[in-house]
């Protein structure tokens, strides 16, 4: 994915790209360091994360049940309830619904008759350049093993009726924030 180190909209509000160094780069995510020339004439030295973006799958059954993993995150060192979810970094030339089907399979070994974006999202706008896709997977049946990567670290993945989901964002047992707003979504398009 090209990106654009001009800023067309930061110049509208006299904002002036100087200098753009990566810091640090990944397949996953680069660290980006650029100079700026504000409107004022003071400049300013803003430092963020590039990342190629993110899907996020809420899985729904027949049943209406929310199938949800508990997945280890290294970063925070705690274990989370989330929807299956992985980055587009690693997957060049996907399109973000394909990526979305190859994450449910991979993570809970699942399979979704229907596949309905939800819209994409900033996350983290103040610090990293992240668009997430929001996907709800209807009619999942879970057919295969999981073929997880090696730093995925889940312990297991489990349905849940959608009101107990819905009191699990409410009462803060899913402390992930990308999958509570994406299980919001999905439940406001079910509902709807």
């Amino acid at each position: 994915m090209k990106k654009d180190d001009s800023k067309p909209e930061g110049k509208k509000i006299g904002w002036h790209l100087l200098n753009t160094k990566r810091i640090y780069q990944s397949p996953w995510y680069n660290l980006r360091q650029d100079i700026v020339s504000l409107s004022n004439g003071k400049q300013l030295n803003y430092t963020y994360v590039e990342h190629p973006g993110a899907v996020f799958i809420v899985p729904i059954t027949i049943n209406q049940e929310v199938i949800l993993i508990r997945s280890y995150r290294y970063t925070i060192d705690d274990w989370c309830w989330e929807v299956p979810a992985g980055g587009l970094g690693d997957k060049t030339g996907l399109l973000p619904e394909e990526v979305a089907c190859q994450e449910l399979a991979e993570e809970i070994g699942g399979e979704a008759t229907i596949l309905e974006s939800l819209g994409w999202y900033y996350m983290a706008n103040g610090f990293a350049q992240l668009k997430n896709y929001l996907f709800l997977a209807h009619d999942v049946t879970v057919n295969q093993q999981p073929q997880r990567e090696d730093s995925e670290i889940i312990d297991r993945f489990q349905p849940f009726p959608l009101k107990q989901v819905l009191d699990m964002v409410k009462n803060g047992d899913i402390r992930d924030g990308e999958s509570a707003f994406a299980i919001m979504l999905a439940v406001a398009k079910l509902r709807a």
